[in-house]
């Protein structure tokens, strides 16, 4: 269990100015910070599942289950940057601040955590620290998480009507048998599907990640996990969570809602 997903480590971003080579270096460190509203504070802390949802196709899968579902906010994760000197500018001279992480639950009691795009590698123990300091130790823990096929490093098989690969990774304290099969060496994962992993199986916390795989990876191809992630909802300890109204014309809906902007592939 100690190899299979790596080490993952909080460490410092030092940031350099090519432009002015006599400057020192500057030290850039993350702090991550919850905002819980009234709902948030009561409900949390007892919590009997989460799912943390990382990706663009995995979180775009879990909005659509908010959508459907009518789930309220409860919080969010955010990510402060301290000294850091210069930020990405937006285009109006003002500059982009890292977006929030929302925190979501469900009519069923399941805790929702859309991770912003913004959590980086860097921050990413930090904020599996935090989240799950929110929670009772026995919460069950999915992580859901979707990458570009290349991340496999090895064949690439969608089975039957498939349009993706699912693999899962697991910690000893979680005592049910994965519904997809074990991610394959020399395969990793990375950033917070690997903080999470390893904080549940430091803390003895029941833990399932599934990792998605897929050729394209664009709003518009949620269709091509669809049917995948909601076989996580069929068997298990998760079933007694399986959202009332995560239908099909649901996530259709969704798709029409946020059209790709990218060239349709062999799937669309």
């Amino acid at each position: 269990m100690a190899t299979f997903f790596g080490e993952v480590r909080e460490v410092s971003s030092r940031a350099y100015d090519e432009d002015e080579e006599d400057d020192d270096n500057v030290v850039v460190s993350y702090k991550v910070k919850e905002e819980l509203n009234k709902e948030g504070l009561e409900k949390i802390p007892n919590v009997k599942a989460v799912i943390i949802s990382h990706g663009k196709l995995a979180t775009d899968f879990c909005e659509a289950l908010v959508l459907s579902e009518k789930c309220i906010n409860v919080g969010t994760l955010g990510v402060e940057v301290q000294g850091q000197t210069d930020c990405e500018d937006t285009g109006d001279f003002h500059p982009r601040h890292p977006t929030p992480s929302q925190l979501f639950m469900s009519p069923q009691s399941l805790l929702v955590c859309c991770v912003s795009k913004d959590v980086k590698a860097v921050v990413a123990s930090q904020f599996a620290q935090v989240l799950l300091g929110l929670l009772k130790s026995s919460c069950m823990v999915m992580v859901l998480s979707s990458h570009h096929y290349g991340a496999l490093k090895g064949s690439y098989e969608p089975q039957g009507e498939d349009n993706c690969v699912v693999h899962s990774l697991h910690s000893p304290a979680f005592s049910d048998s994965p519904v997809y099969p074990r991610l394959p060496q020399p395969a990793t994962i990375d950033s917070v599907p690997a903080a999470v992993l390893t904080e549940c199986v430091v803390g003895s916390r029941p833990c399932v990640l599934y990792s998605v795989y897929t050729e394209t990876y664009s709003t518009g191809d949620l269709d091509l996990v669809v049917d995948a992630l909601i076989k996580v909802f069929q068997t298990g300890p998760f079933k007694k969570f399986m959202p009332a109204s995560l239908k099909q014309n649901k996530l259709h809906q969704y798709r029409a809602k946020n059209p790709q902007n990218e060239t349709l592939d062999r799937y669309m």
